[in-house]
């Protein structure tokens, strides 16, 4: 084949959305040049008759990537049409009789969820117009890279090998989006195929076909193609008898029927943290694989339900590359924070300084700011930052706060998206974001996961009081990394006293993780890549209202971790240490916590617990120790201790490790066994008294013959029951003295 030389990419258009206005000739001439600018080489336009005997023959150009040559058919369609199945099988057909094992078909339009499925089947990778446009503005593609793991990744999977050849069969891997989590996954999968002769069975499983389609791509390009069959369901499709099944938990759902137990040797499942809810646990338990792999880059759920559980424990749970570690890592591109609060007058500060509950300062302070003051707000800061080419993302708190929001910005600047959207005119709206003029997108319960914009500049968080798990995954989606973005604009507009601190706690968190010592970039593309410099520190601006209330909190003493912050760190102390912290070694053992934070959010020391292991926690050794405290109790005084007495001995100041409700709850035969105990104490009393008259004590008389126990006892003045316990030691000793004077 001769080279075609191509010294300079020279684009026949100026912006994407101009590619509907080239000929067909020059669609195909604009496809090839964008290959080769993204990494593919000796690229040619086939011509009618040459390659061929009659016409391209299916295939429009013929390039190489490394040591492998591709076939690829150009299709051209009118918005708002797609790519049916016909397009495919000429693909096909003509690359078997070019003898090229590697195909792509390119769209400016979109593909029919048949032409996914069977591209599968066929190793055909599909670009339609939005994966189209990611190559136009990164000039990357994962299709055809050969590559090995990284260092980071290579340890992962140098722990997962050991752990299962130890007998793990359920192991999550955590690593934060833009690390490469399906590309070890596929790379752990290859070694263990390496090791087992038999011809394996995989089953990866997602909640999006984007997600599913991307994974093909990864795993493809780590075991070739021709070595595996592979396969898609989603849509409806019964899964295939193929070495790789690809499939959706709502299809596969629908045909568990068909399934049995052991039909998978490997089962991987993407955006692990999904697992838990009803019907993807349904999916998951169904199968007994040798090997069950959980993905994830935010391994806790905002119901705070144990992920690192159902995937086999602690022992388990390897990598842990969180988002703190790729940005100290410089594996995304780094955000310039923002944080913007509401003014603040004298009036808010006095109060401030006077003390106030949590929920009276955030009410306080985080309420008051109109929607259309906040997007004037909003275009004045990109002004006085100077951000070019506005692209952002911004996060609402619900579709109902998004359609309000949206009334508030110029006509003709923002669009939205929401998961009650049909799905065409959700990809409708995203491409004119993508395309158009629209400098905004607004969003509340997508991009998340799955669902990449490169061009994005900046996100905007509009007083948004979730989870911290969701604001890391939002923020983290929006931070992945492309050649000409290494920076990414944040404007916070905070919702509480707690995201103003989780912000503060992300960048000391990132300057105190330490480097990573191997490398991180193992990938000749990626060490050829341009890159801007900057330091592993957070950068984080606060308007002058915000650095007002982190001094005055500071000064108040008031380090408000969030709920999410203080389940992750215990979480992590039992991870490492395989141990809890007692009550009294909480503040010592885990940084940056207080008692006070503990008691504020969960009560006792037991709801913190459970709210972090739900019911992994050792309740028989707490009920154990309670009824230890009841016989000492009863032995030294002869009654028997309220709850409220027993919540007290159990707790450092101000947190109590069990509540009263949560004691009765560890001792439901409390009655019983506070009986038991007084009958012992009673016993011991009348062997140990000796023998004499009976004292005649003004009290005695008072209380002879008339009925009296422990409970009407308690009934007295407060102030008898005191000279009487100062006379007699306790009640128990009084009422005996009374009945034996009757």
């Amino acid at each position: 084949m001769t080279a075609s030389v191509i010294p300079q990419y020279k684009p026949l258009i100026a912006e994407f959305k101009d590619i509907d206005n080239l000929s067909s000739s020059d669609f195909e001439i604009f496809v090839r040049d964008l290959f080769v600018a993204s990494g593919w080489t000796d690229a040619e336009i086939t011509q009618t008759g040459k390659e061929f005997k009659h016409g391209d023959g299916g295939v429009d150009i013929f390039a190489w990537k490394g040591k492998r040559k591709f076939a690829i058919e150009v299709k051209q369609r009118q918005l708002g049409t797609t790519v049916d199945v016909k397009a495919l099988n000429q693909l096909v057909t003509g690359a078997t009789l070019a003898n090229v094992t590697y195909k792509i078909l390119v769209t400016n339009s979109w593909f029919t969820s048949e032409v996914k499925a069977r591209a599968l089947r066929l190793g055909v990778e599909l670009i339609d117009r939005d994966e189209l446009q990611n190559l136009w503005v990164i000039k990357h593609s994962e299709i055809g890279r050969d590559i090995k793991p990284r260092t980071y990744q290579q340890d992962v999977i140098n722990e997962a090998l050991a752990l299962h050849a130890a007998g793990k069969s359920k192991l999550l891997i955590e690593m934060a989006t833009g690390l490469g989590k399906t590309y070890t996954a596929a790379h752990l999968i290859k070694r263990l195929i390496q090791k087992n002769s038999r011809r394996p069975r995989v089953l990866f499983l997602a909640h999006q076909v984007e997600i599913l389609l991307q994974s093909v791509t990864a795993f493809k390009n780590v075991l070739g193609i021709g070595n595996f069959s592979f396969s898609a369901c989603f849509g409806g499709t019964h899964p295939e008898d193929t070495d790789f099944v690809f499939a959706s938990f709502d299809t596969l759902y629908s045909k568990l029927d068909a399934l049995s137990a052991g039909a998978f040797d490997y089962v991987i499942v993407d955006e692990a943290h999904h697992t838990l809810a009803k019907t993807y646990s349904a999916v998951v338990s169904l199968f007994q694989p040798q090997l069950l792999i959980g993905l994830t880059a935010t391994p806790y759920r905002t119901d705070n339900r144990d992920v690192v559980s159902f995937f086999g424990g602690a022992d388990g749970h390897i990598g842990k590359f969180d988002l703190v570690w790729a940005l100290k890592n410089k594996k995304l591109a780094f955000p310039k924070y923002l944080v913007l609060l509401d003014d603040l007058d004298q009036d808010k500060i006095d109060q401030l300084e006077s003390g106030l509950s949590l929920s009276d300062i955030d009410k306080l302070l985080f309420l008051h700011k109109k929607d259309h003051e906040i997007v004037r707000l909003i275009d004045k800061t990109v002004t006085e930052q100077g951000i070019e080419n506005v692209k952002g993302i911004i996060f609402c708190r619900n579709i109902q706060h998004m359609n309000h929001l949206i009334a508030f910005f110029e006509p003709g600047t923002a669009t939205l998206v929401h998961s009650k959207m049909y799905d065409q005119e959700r990809r409708e709206n995203i491409r004119l974001f993508r395309e158009g003029d629209y400098k905004y997108i607004l969003v509340c319960d997508l991009f998340n996961e799955g669902i990449d914009i490169p061009e994005t500049n900046l996100l905007i968080f509009m007083r948004y009081t979730g989870s911290r798990t969701i604001w890391l995954q939002q923020l983290g989606r929006g931070l992945r990394k492309t050649p000409n973005k290494e920076f990414v604009h944040v404007l916070d507009f905070v919702g509480s006293l707690e995201r103003l601190n989780e912000i503060k706690g992300l960048a000391k968190e990132i300057e105190q993780q330490p480097r990573y010592h191997g490398s991180t970039i193992d990938d000749p593309e990626e060490m050829d890549a341009p890159g801007v410099y900057h330091d592993t520190s957070l950068e984080v601006q606060f308007s002058a209202e915000a650095a007002k209330v982190l001094a005055l909190l500071e000064e108040m003493k008031m380090q408000l971790n969030s709920r999410d912050v203080l389940l992750d760190k215990l979480r992590r102390y039992r991870e490492k240490n395989d141990e809890l912290p007692s009550i009294a070694k909480l503040e010592q053992e885990l940084a940056d916590i207080s008692l006070d934070q503990i008691a504020t959010h969960f009560g006792s020391y037991l709801s913190y617990l459970t709210s972090a292991f739900n019911e992994d926690v050792d309740i028989p050794s707490m009920r154990t120790r309670l009824i230890e405290f009841l016989d000492t109790f009863i032995g030294e005084n002869n009654m028997a201790p309220s709850f409220y007495t027993i919540s007290l001995n159990f707790g450092v100041n101000p947190l109590y490790e069990f509540s009263e409700k949560e004691i009765q709850q560890l001792l439901p035969d409390y009655d019983n066994l506070v009986s038991a105990r007084i009958k012992v104490a009673d016993s011991q009393v009348e062997s140990d008294m000796p023998v004499k008259e009976v004292d005649v004590c003004p009290w005695i008389e008072t209380y002879r013959g008339k009925p009296l126990n422990l409970v009407s006892f308690k009934q007295l003045p407060p102030d008898v029951q005191k000279q009487i316990k100062n006379k007699y030691q306790s009640a128990f000793v009084f009422l005996k003295k009374l009945k034996d004077a009757l």
